[in-house]
């Protein structure tokens, strides 16, 4: 996917470490995002086969739940701020993975700005294939030597308006 680098002059060669590190996140996140649907197609197989009883369901959803919570903490502890962590993660799958669009070229494009030394900021505009046009930034930090997501906002073109969101 092209990232076009709208960055101030001494930090344009930092696309590459920002846009690396956020591009790896995300694409950890579809990962789990997928084995966790996978996981949910199973247990509803077994659900239409009568395979598993109320209880069963009750259990088997409860376990699918937590394992994506907890290998979501995993991914997400080491790579976000404490102030976006706080916001959530984990809280839902599909089909199309959230951050399904940076596997998409043709529909997905990017921005990357960074004026000061404090602070980036990466926008991606997709249309997953619809006819609307979607938005998300992602705000990131250096922390530690690492490059830390601090904000995550979503909207569509039409709207204009970005919403504050989590992980």
């Amino acid at each position: 996917m092209e990232i076009i680098n709208e960055a101030a002059d001494k930090f344009k060669d930092r696309q590459e470490e920002v846009c690396g590190a956020l591009l790896e996140l995300l694409a950890r996140i579809n990962t789990l995002e997928r084995s966790v649907l996978a996981r949910s197609n199973e247990i509803n197989a077994r659900i239409l086969k009568k395979e598993l009883s109320a209880p069963e369901i009750d259990m088997a959803m409860k376990e699918m739940w937590s394992y994506f919570r907890e290998e979501c903490r995993k991914i997400v502890e080491p790579r976000c701020t404490e102030k976006l962590l706080k916001k959530g993660y984990a809280r839902s799958f599909s089909t199309t993975p959230m951050y399904g669009y940076i596997e998409d070229e043709d529909d997905c494009r990017g921005t990357f700005a960074m004026e000061t030394a404090k602070k980036a900021v990466v926008e991606f505009r997709f249309t997953n294939h619809s006819s609307v046009n979607f938005m998300h930034r992602f705000t990131l930090v250096p922390s530690g030597g690492v490059w830390l997501v601090d904000a995550f906002s979503y909207g569509n073109e039409k709207e204009g308006v970005w919403h504050r969101g989590h992980i």
